[in-house]
């Protein structure tokens, strides 16, 4: 009988986990939400869409490079934008970098994880609130108490503020756990009848507020109605993540005004998402953190950095020792 595993979260990194060992265990992703691809996320309402999360991610190591280039062709992924410009209160500051290929979902950033999580057995809408040893394995069970099976090995890839709290004291990770420092973000999603020339694909912001804005049509695979998302300060978000939301959308909203010229307040849709745990302010330095005796692990972008190349190579890293554990087994 296979040894059975449990991942908790189905984003890039419990994804990727999962396709490198699901030949050699009985894997099953147990994720919270509705889609797959965690901070790779896109929304949509009212007919606009929004990737309202990670905005792209780029592909430097040779396994990922491979990967994305099958997503292209496969029609998953595709490349955008050419350039990232910089905006500033005195106007636009163009791009003159080396091009390097960046990669979004086609026709939404959770394609991209969709494609990846292809023939997996993925539990959603299911959230894993504690685990309890029962034996020499582990139960799962749901916020009401409700039982979700038991398994051999657990693996969380949550952030890592959401997988201190789950894992038992004795986990040997709770150190390295604790010192990771992750930061918040508010994304402003703006839905316009109308065209609106920006004169840009996509830009980085600096203000006090503001980080990031794009827009949507540009991106291949997309509604050409006009979208953009904008991206508030990790700094300025963790200062204001218990805020009236109506006041944070509208302080968003006056930055991007000054910014712009334009006032967008009347546009015909808009809408606020708060992510929590969006930003990696210090990784744990560490590739992954496995506790052989507990037969427990953990493994996301926060090991080592900020990239979703990270969260890749945190998981194919812990995939090589689970590989020699389950061969051992």
């Amino acid at each position: 009988m296979k040894t059975s595993i449990a991942i908790i979260g189905a984003g890039i990194a419990g994804i990727t986990l999962a396709r490198a060992i699901s030949h050699a265990a009985d894997v099953t992703i147990f994720e919270k939400s509705r889609g797959l691809g965690g901070r790779m996320a896109n929304r949509r309402r009212e007919g606009f869409a929004f990737d309202h999360g990670a905005q792209y991610f780029t592909a430097r190591s040779p396994a990922l490079k491979a990967t994305a280039k099958q997503a292209v062709a496969q029609g998953h992924a595709g490349i955008w934008p050419k350039a990232v410009h910089t905006l500033k209160a005195d106007g636009l500051v163009t791009d003159t970098r080396a091009p390097e290929p960046r990669y979004v979902g086609v026709p939404g950033m959770s394609a991209f994880a969709n494609g990846l999580a292809d023939g997996l057995h993925i539990r959603k809408d299911t959230t894993v609130a504690r685990l309890a040893a029962s034996e020499g394995g582990w139960a799962l069970s749901d916020n009401e108490g409700h039982d979700l099976g038991r398994v051999d090995l657990v693996v969380s890839t949550a952030p890592a503020p959401q997988t201190i709290r789950l894992m038992p004291e004795t986990f040997a990770g709770n150190a390295a756990l604790k010192t990771v420092e992750m930061s918040g973000c508010f994304t402003l999603m703006i839905g316009l009848e109308g065209p609106l020339d920006l004169g840009f694909e996509a830009a980085r912001i600096e203000d006090p507020v503001l980080s990031w804005i794009a827009a949507e049509a540009g991106k291949p695979g997309r509604s050409d109605r006009t979208a953009l998302t904008i991206h508030s300060r990790n700094d300025w978000a963790e200062a204001n993540l218990e805020r009236d939301r109506g006041e944070v959308q509208a302080e968003m909203l006056q930055s991007l005004k000054q910014l712009m010229g334009q006032d967008l307040s009347a546009a015909t849709w808009i809408d606020l998402h708060r992510w929590r745990y969006a930003n990696v302010e210090k990784p744990a330095g560490q590739s992954f953190l496995f506790d052989e005796a507990l037969g427990l692990g953990a493994c996301g972008d926060w090991c080592l950095g900020n990239r979703v190349e990270a969260a890749v190579e945190s998981a194919t890293a812990l995939s090589e020792r689970l590989k020699r554990r389950l061969q051992g087994a």
